[in-house]
């Protein structure tokens, strides 16, 4: 083991995987900060360019520029409210707000300490984990996903401030908006009026530019300053602020990055999930859940630790059995394929010292990352202070751009704007548009493992399957904690207003 560490770390250390790094790291970053593409797109762009090298280098390249990603989508969903793809959602809840504050040199430094963090401890666990983690994998079925998913609407509560009705109309907008297209198990076409382009769904990232990019630019014309303004609102924060910040919060970092190394593991389920998930225990767990949503530093860390472990946890079912635990881990597998390695059992004898190259460049790679993005925190930090009529067209120009790049089509343009109308609507009239993204990032998987848990398994598969049963108590349980919570909360201010009356 010792020796197979210590040779992959070797295969690293030649002039071509350092400068293919380097090179993955910086594109990686260029990219993650453009909205609708993220670490999917970077992977599949360079792919061509992978042929002919050595796989240590190789596998520098494509996964030193998809680590890089993550730290790119955040920058965007902090300094404007845009992800730059589906898992920087999560960054724009706090993130955004603390912009807003003055405070966006410190949610950046925080956000990529968070995922600095997150990701040594999801390589560390990878390192450890993978011997151990083949019966878990093995357990899960169709049913226990179905439950996880389930356990994700649990989050529409957490957002659901004010208005729990309005949570879930936004909730089952989303389901609504998901089920457009083909159906997943009979492949009948739904909600499509005839339209060809229809039959293939609402793409998620369009779907997701337009309800926060084109729609905060809406809300930043007619304000018609900027997204800061530095008459009002001086830039008081500072790098080693956000770097405190995170180990301050040790422990919300630990298990934020245990969550996205569970859901990495979790083939299929996704970086937005992970996402979402960290936002939600880290609110859930917090003494001072009010402050969520108004510019917690929390909300910040948690999701990016969450999200640097999910790669680390992908990377589990993708060597171990030939499994890809997302879209770009499905790439990965193509890059196995040029360089002649098979994953599987023959992946932990033969190339472990493969494995553990991958270990060391998801390590250093975050740690590149993270020193380029503490750099230049401050610089990005003054983005902001544009006035709103070189921002909009700046930023609308970027969202459109990648609305088509997502698949080609002039019309995600179309549906790009008019998800902007309906964000803006949503946002004016207090409709969660967290809610409604989670509706439709979870539609579809619960109802592709809905219909095969009722095949396998028949009509009460959540009693007859213990884990499926014990999933199913936790859903219940972690549902009913805000509304306990709240109760509580209520009584305990009814109760010092009436001591405090009584004294009056």
């Amino acid at each position: 083991m010792l020796e197979a560490i210590a040779s992959g770390l070797a295969a690293l250390l030649t002039p071509q995987a350092i400068l293919f790094m380097v090179i993955g790291v910086i594109y990686g970053l260029i990219i993650g900060i453009l909205p609708g593409l993220g670490g999917v797109v970077a992977m599949a762009l360079l792919l061509p360019f992978t042929y002919g090298f050595e796989p240590a280098a190789t596998l520098a390249l494509l996964l030193g520029a998809h680590i890089a990603t993550v730290w790119g989508d955040s920058v965007t969903s902090i300094l404007f409210s845009v992800p730059g793809s589906a898992k920087g959602l999560s960054l724009c809840f706090d993130g955004y707000p603390m912009t807003k504050q003055g405070q966006a040199t410190r949610a950046l430094a925080a956000s990529a300490t968070g995922a600095l963090l997150g990701g040594v401890i999801g390589a560390v666990f990878l390192a450890l984990s993978i011997p151990l983690i083949r019966p878990v994998i093995l357990a899960l079925g169709p049913s226990e996903y179905l439950m996880m998913a389930l356990w994700g609407l649990t989050i529409i509560a957490t957002f659901s401030e004010g208005s729990l009705i309005k949570g879930l109309t936004a909730s089952a907008l989303g389901v609504l908006v998901a089920f457009i297209g083909m159906d997943v198990v009979t492949a009948t076409p739904r909600f499509t009026f005839g339209s060809e382009f229809l039959m293939d769904g609402i793409s998620f990232p369009v779907a997701m530019i337009g309800l926060f990019a084109v729609a905060e630019m809406m809300k930043l014309y007619l304000k018609g300053t900027s997204i800061v303004d530095r008459a009002l609102i001086k830039e008081v924060s500072t790098v080693w602020q956000g770097i405190k910040d995170a180990f301050r919060h040790w422990w919300l970092v630990v298990r934020s990055s245990l969550l996205g190394l569970w859901i990495g593991v979790l083939p299929g389920v996704g970086a937005s999930v992970a996402g979402l998930a960290a936002y939600a225990q880290a609110m859930q767990t917090s003494k001072n859940p009010e402050r969520f949503g108004k510019g917690a530093v929390e909300g910040v860390i948690a999701p990016d630790a969450t999200m640097g472990a999910n790669e680390g946890g992908g990377l589990m079912p993708t060597l171990a059995f030939g499994i890809p635990g997302g879209e770009s881990m499905a790439l990965l597998l193509v890059a196995f394929i040029g360089l002649g390695v098979v994953p599987g059992p023959e992946m932990l004898t033969k190339n472990l010292s493969l494995v553990f190259s991958m270990v060391w460049i998801i390590v250093i790679a975050n740690v590149l990352v993270t020193l380029i993005g503490l750099a230049i925190c401050p610089y990005l930090a003054r983005l902001p202070t544009l006035h709103a009529n070189l921002m909009v067209p700046t930023v609308l120009s970027v969202c459109f751009v990648g609305a088509f790049a997502t698949r080609g089509h002039i019309e995600d343009v179309v549906v790009a704007f008019v998800f902007g109308v309906l964000g803006y609507v949503m946002d004016k009239y207090r409709y969660s548009r967290a809610n409604f993204v989670i509706g439709m990032v979870l539609a579809t998987m619960i109802e592709r493992n809905l219909h095969i848990s009722l095949t396998l398994h028949g009509e009460f598969f959540i009693f007859t399957r213990p884990l499926t049963l014990i999933l199913f108590i936790f859903v219940i349980v972690t549902t009913a904690l805000p509304f306990i919570r709240n109760r509580r909360r209520k009584k305990a201010q009814a109760a010092q207003a009436g001591t405090q009356g009584g004294v009056a």
